[in-house]
Parts: C-alpha cells; sequence; structure tokens
C-alpha cells in the first residue's frame, strides 16, 4: 500500500495522474491515417494515433464484412530518426526492426517500417492520408468511437 502511495506522490509531482499516459509528439496530428490510395469514405483499414497509442484498426474477412479489430499499442518513446523520420518505440523494445512516420503535408504522412530479414532490414513505404470522422462511413465511425474515442470529433 505504501508503494501505491509513493508512485501516486511520484506522479503528482511529475504533473501526470498515476497510470495515465502523457501525450506522445509525432510529427503529424491525431487522428486516422490510411493508405493515400483508399477513399475516406469507404474505407476499412488504417492506422491510428490518438495521443498516446498508434495501431492498426480494420474491418477485416470479406470486403471488411467482420469486426472491427484494433491493435493499438501505447507508443513508450520517439526520437529523431533518419531522413527526417520520428521513430516510435513500444513498450521499451528497441530491436532490429522498427517504426518511422514523417508528416509530407498538413493530412498527409509518409509510414515506413523496417523488418529484419535475413542478413538486411526490408523497408516497407507507406504514404498516408488522415481522414476527417465525419468524412468516414457510419461503419468506420463505430470503430473510432470503440476503440479510439477523442478521435469521433475530428
Amino acid at each position: 500500500m505504501r508503494a501505491l502511495g509513493m508512485i501516486a506522490a511520484a506522479a503528482l509531482m511529475n504533473g501526470t495522474p498515476a497510470g495515465a499516459q502523457p501525450a506522445i509528439e509525432l510529427p503529424i496530428a491525431p487522428g486516422f491515417w490510411t493508405n493515400d490510395t483508399e477513399k475516406c469514405a469507404t474505407v476499412h483499414h488504417g492506422y491510428v494515433f490518438d495521443g498516446t497509442r498508434w495501431g492498426a484498426l480494420y474491418y477485416y474477412g470479406p470486403n471488411g464484412s467482420m469486426g472491427p479489430a484494433a491493435e493499438l499499442e501505447p507508443i513508450t518513446q520517439t526520437r529523431a530518426g533518419p531522413d527526417g523520420f520520428t521513430q516510435m518505440q513500444f513498450g521499451g523494445y528497441d530491436g532490429a526492426g522498427y517504426f518511422r512516420i514523417k508528416r509530407v503535408e498538413t493530412d498527409r504522412a509518409l509510414y515506413r517500417v523496417g523488418a529484419p530479414f535475413r542478413d538486411e532490414i526490408q523497408e516497407m513505404d507507406e504514404p498516408l492520408i488522415r481522414c476527417d470522422f465525419k468524412a468516414m462511413s457510419p461503419k468506420m465511425q463505430v470503430a473510432i468511437r470503440r476503440f479510439a474515442p477523442a478521435l469521433a470529433v475530428r
């Protein structure tokens, strides 16, 4: 019990409530991001940045008929990466692979994933656009409300 009191006191001195994660600085605005080849009104998969978490939000199955599902992870650290990218770290893990994001324009970004393969790192770039909440289908609005409710206003 005393340990909990010490944690709460430290959190108060820090200005962050115990258990709450401070906002993470990324070069993009919070929102729902999807591939730039998609239309916001019909998209059924993409990425969410809600200020503290990043990850996939999607419907799956034939024509996106099942779901929604979310794979959102707390971002524990960010740092400057090469070529103007910001690297995201999740859960204290900082292995050979990486997740990076770079703002291209106000509602456009480039998402780069590096994955180890044999003796090299394979990179995949995804040009992304940010979708306005009101421009998304009612189905995707339900998914946002369920998994990232703070984004259900944009």
